[in-house]
């Protein structure tokens, strides 16, 4: 006969339930589920192919596909509001939101694919972070890495950033009567060019490294700007030049570093503008910070230190300190805005910020 005391201490009942644990890693399932899901549908071109609506069935003769998991794959995209649902002859077609559309196809003009696929070798990163944990941290060589991220970022600002940005500085009259202009570590150069386009007056320049000057010229063949030149060298070491009525800086290393700062303003002329756009990230106890965090620490560059917090370096200053400062070089802080605001997002996960100071004295 079963001894009922005796059962019910065999496994006594923790003093809380297990429901948190489970819910974590559901909701991890679930987020790597759909994360993989759209890898998938990148990688096998599904948006390319539906400009035009497909069933399912049309879809996985063409790319030779299993047709029940064709089918089930495009229900989930449909789930996610990637793409849409039409009905014709009483069979159900697939095909791209606009969003999709233009930033999910690789030929977009506004493909964010590129940069959509590098976080897909991201996460392999986190695959082995026992390992980097251990200290096998990958150093990274800013000769090689800069010229090809660059790429990425061309195709990410272009889909709405770069827009609004260039709309926001247009609106100062400074800018409207600029003749030369400086981008620093401008990369990709369209900023520069786009500015150039605006102010038909504007000569401009982008500096950079050697070697992303080189991909550089390509963006500037591309869109035949012909106000728009490189000047090569390392802003840590080198002096930018003179006689600039514009100085521009977007999201680089050296972004909220003081002595780059100090060559901006000896650069400028009196009444000249600089205009930087930065991310100023705080030590937060929000979730999407602290795994951003860890991630920026899984490399190192091998010439420049970096700090902690994602974005940062050794020797930058924090946004307060860094406005502060600019104001005691001589310069009068005319606007400073968070850049969700300038791009109308709703929200913003990184604390970006873009400031407009002028050089008073």
């Amino acid at each position: 006969m079963l001894n009922a005391e005796k059962y019910q201490n065999s496994f006594p009942i923790p003093a809380e339930s297990p429901e948190k644990i489970d819910k974590i890693m559901l909701d991890t399932y679930f987020g790597a589920q759909k994360f993989y899901l759209l890898k998938t549908a990148i990688e096998l071109k599904i948006f390319d192919y539906l400009s035009d609506s497909k069933t399912s069935k049309d879809l996985s003769s063409i790319l030779d596909l299993d047709p029940v998991l064709t089918e089930l794959m495009l229900k989930a995209l449909y789930e996610l509001g990637i793409i849409s649902i039409t009905s014709k002859n009483g069979e159900t077609h697939y095909i791209n939101t606009f969003a999709s559309d233009n930033y999910l196809k690789m030929d977009s003009v506004y493909s964010k694919s590129p940069s959509i696929s590098a976080s897909f070798e991201s996460i392999n990163k986190w695959a082995n972070l026992s390992e980097i944990m251990n200290g096998s941290k990958n150093e990274v060589m800013e000769n090689a890495f800069f010229p090809e991220i660059i790429k990425r970022m061309a195709n990410d600002c272009k889909c709405w950033e770069l827009q609004k940005t260039v709309e926001y500085i247009s609106k100062f009259s400074e800018f409207k009567s600029a003749k030369k202009l400086l981008d620093v570590a401008g990369g990709h150069g369209l900023y520069a060019i786009s500015l150039g386009m605006l102010n038909e007056n504007l000569n401009a320049f982008v500096f950079d490294l050697p070697d992303v000057t080189i991909e550089t010229k390509k963006f500037i063949e591309k869109y035949d700007a012909k106000n728009v030149d490189t000047i090569a060298g390392n802003f840590f070491k080198d002096d930018f030049g003179e006689d600039f009525d514009i100085i521009f800086s977007s999201y680089n290393p050296g972004g909220k570093n003081p002595k780059v700062a100090k060559k901006v303003y000896n650069s400028l002329n009196t009444g000249g503008l600089f205009i930087t756009k930065q991310a100023f990230p705080k030590l937060t106890k929000n979730m999407p910070d602290t795994l951003n965090n860890m991630e920026w620490n899984f490399n190192s560059f091998n010439s420049t230190g970096k700090g902690s917090i994602r974005y940062t370096f050794e020797t930058d200053l924090i946004f307060e300190e860094y406005v502060s400062y600019l104001e005691k070089l001589g310069f009068e802080v005319l606007e400073t805005k968070p850049v969700y605001e300038l791009t109308e997002f709703k929200e913003e996960m990184f604390p970006n910020i873009i400031i407009v100071a002028k050089k008073i004295n």
